[in-house]
């Protein structure tokens, strides 16, 4: 199995920087952080197209969480660019219904 220590992110931005989206990076997982920051101009200069300011980072992940549960979120500020902040989560309990596709009435016929 390949050892996973950096991801990559990419999010292009409208020129305001109002609507931020996450954007495909040719590439997420890396097995070292240097190996991510050396992808990372290429990505950058690969994804800046249709208007959009195109942001990207590289971050450290903890190899033994990739077994894990793990949530990635990003926020953009002024003051440090793209924030991004790994933490890992509890998995759900067994039978908890965590989310599903169905029209309300339909989904409420079935929980009773």
């Amino acid at each position: 199995m390949e050892h996973i220590a950096a991801f990559m992110l990419l999010i292009g931005c409208n020129a305001g920087s109002l609507s931020c989206e996450e954007l495909p990076a040719p590439q997420v997982a890396f097995e070292s952080m240097e190996e991510c920051m050396s992808a990372l101009p290429v990505a950058l200069g690969g994804a800046g197209a249709k208007g959009r300011i195109v942001h990207g980072r590289c971050a450290a992940i903890d190899p033994a969480w990739v077994e894990e549960d793990i949530e990635i979120s990003w926020r953009m500020s002024r003051e440090k660019g793209l924030e991004i902040d790994i933490r890992e989560v509890a998995p759900p309990a067994d039978g908890m219904l965590v989310a599903e596709n169905a029209h309300p009435a339909e989904l409420a016929a079935r929980l009773h």
